[in-house]
C-alpha cells in the first residue's frame, strides 16, 4: 500500500513540475539505403532505397521474383567491386546489358541510371556478385594474363625473372585469395594456396647455386623461408633462414651485390636503416653489413640487375614524394651515388619489380603495380623509357 501512495505522489509531482523528468527520444527508424544491414547486399523495388527491401549476404544466381522489380540497390558486403548481370548465373554479355561498379561498399544506386536503347537495368536484375576485381565480374580467371615478345625457348635462360628457364620472363601472382600462380606466356599455373599468411615476398636470382631462381618469404610471426626453385616455374620444400625478421619494414633480394656470384638480400629495419645480407650460394645469409640510415622516405625497392651497363648489380628506389632513384652498385655490397631517373608520378605505384628483359634488347627491365601494371623499357646508362600498361585489373593482387 505505501508503494503504490508513493508511486501515486512522485506521478502526481511530476505533474505539477515539482520533480525532474528524464525523457528518452524514440530513435528514428532507418530509412532509405541506411535499412540495410552492413555487410550486405541489398536490393528495393523503389527509387533511392525506397519501398521493399530484401538483403542477401552470398552472390545471388537468380533474384527470382525480384529480377522483374528491383529498382535500387546498395552494396554494404565492403568488397569494392560490385558486378550486375541483366542475365541469371552471372552470364555477361557485354558493357551494355551488365555493369560492374566500383562502389567501395557504401553508395546505393538507382537502376533506372543504367540503360541505354539496347538495354536497361531497372526492373531487369538477373544475377549480381561482389568481387575483388573487375576481371571476375567479367568473367575472368583468377590468374592474370602474362606475355612477354620473347616467345619461350626463343633465348638462352636468363639470370632472373625467368622461373622456368625457357629464356623468357615470367611473374608470380598472389592473388587476393592468397593462392600463388606461376604465370607464363600462354597462362597459369597454381602452385598453391594460404600465401595471405605471408607478410613479404621477394625474388631475384639464384640463392642456392643451382641455377634456378628462388623465392623469399616472411610470415606472420617473423620468419624467414627459403623456397628453392625447380626451374619448372614452382618451388621444393621450403628452408628456414631464421626468425625475428618482423623488425623489417621492407625485404628485397637484388642478386649479387658484392662481386661473389652468390645471390643478395637488402633489408631496411623499421628505423630506417638498410642492411645488405650476402648470400653463401647454399640457401642463407652470412654476417650483415650496413649500407646507410634515412631509408624510411623510401617506398618501394627493386633490383633489376644491372640497370646501368657497368658490370654490377644496382638498386631502384621510389621516395614518399614520387621520385624514382637510381642507387648504382660497386660491387662491394653497397652503393655509389643516387642518380634520379624519374622526377615524379611514382608515388602511385605499390610496388617495383625487376623483370629481367622483357624485351631482349639486353637492358633489364622494370614492371610497377598499382591496381595495374605498367612497363618501363631499360635503356642505356640507367635511364628508363616511358611506361607501358602491361597488365590491366590488377587490384589488390601482388606480382613477383
Amino acid at each position: 500500500m505505501r508503494t503504490k501512495l508513493r508511486a501515486a505522489l512522485v506521478t502526481a509531482a511530476a505533474a505539477l513540475g515539482l520533480v525532474a523528468t528524464s525523457v528518452v527520444p524514440a530513435q528514428a527508424a532507418p530509412t532509405g539505403y541506411d535499412r540495410c544491414p552492413r555487410g550486405t547486399f541489398c536490393v528495393f523495388d523503389g527509387a533511392r532505397g525506397q519501398g521493399a527491401m530484401a538483403s542477401y549476404s552470398t552472390p545471388q544466381r537468380d533474384f527470382g521474383s525480384w529480377r522483374s522489380k528491383a529498382s535500387s540497390v546498395i552494396n554494404r558486403t565492403g568488397y569494392e567491386e560490385l558486378c550486375l548481370y541483366s542475365r541469371t548465373n552471372f552470364e555477361y554479355l557485354d558493357a551494355v546489358h551488365d555493369w560492374e561498379v566500383s562502389t567501395s561498399g557504401e553508395w546505393g544506386m538507382d537502376l533506372s541510371s543504367y540503360s541505354d536503347k539496347n538495354g536497361h537495368m531497372d526492373n531487369n536484375l538477373g544475377s549480381a556478385r561482389w568481387a575483388h576485381t573487375s576481371r571476375e565480374c567479367h568473367g575472368g580467371t583468377e590468374n592474370l594474363d602474362w606475355s612477354t615478345p620473347r616467345t619461350p625457348g626463343s633465348g638462352p635462360a636468363q639470370p632472373f625473372g625467368d622461373l622456368n628457364r625457357d629464356g623468357a620472363p615470367d611473374l608470380l601472382q598472389r592473388s587476393y585469395a592468397g593462392r600463388l600462380w606461376f604465370l607464363r606466356d600462354g597462362g597459369g599455373l597454381l602452385i598453391g594456396g594460404g600465401w595471405n599468411s605471408m607478410t613479404a615476398l621477394t625474388r631475384h636470382g639464384d640463392l642456392t647455386s643451382d641455377g634456378n631462381e628462388d623465392l623469399l618469404a616472411r610470415d606472420a610471426a617473423g620468419n624467414l623461408y627459403m623456397y628453392p626453385g625447380n626451374g619448372k616455374g614452382w618451388f621444393g620444400t621450403r628452408l628456414l633462414i631464421g626468425g625475428g625478421w618482423n623488425t623489417m619494414s621492407a625485404i628485397q633480394a637484388a642478386g649479387d651485390l658484392n662481386g661473389d656470384g652468390k645471390g643478395d638480400l637488402l633489408a631496411r629495419d623499421t628505423s630506417g636503416q638498410l642492411w645488405m645480407y650476402p648470400g653463401n650460394g647454399r640457401g642463407w645469409f652470412g654476417k650483415r653489413l650496413l649500407i646507410g640510415g634515412g631509408w624510411n622516405v623510401m617506398k618501394a625497392f627493386a633490383g633489376p640487375g644491372d640497370l646501368n651497363g657497368d658490370g654490377k648489380n644496382d638498386l631502384v628506389v621510389s621516395d614518399t614524394s614520387g621520385k624514382l632513384w637510381l642507387y648504382p652498385g660497386n660491387g662491394r655490397g653497397w652503393f655509389g651515388t643516387r642518380v634520379m631517373i624519374g622526377t615524379g608520378g611514382w608515388a602511385g605505384f605499390d610496388s617495383l619489380l625487376g623483370i629481367g628483359d622483357y624485351d631482349g634488347d639486353g637492358h633489364p627491365d622494370l614492371l610497377a603495380t598499382g591496381g595495374f601494371a605498367c612497363l618501363y623499357r631499360g635503356l642505356a646508362g640507367g635511364r628508363l623509357a616511358s611506361g607501358e600498361n602491361v597488365l590491366w585489373e590488377v587490384g589488390s593482387d601482388r606480382l613477383l
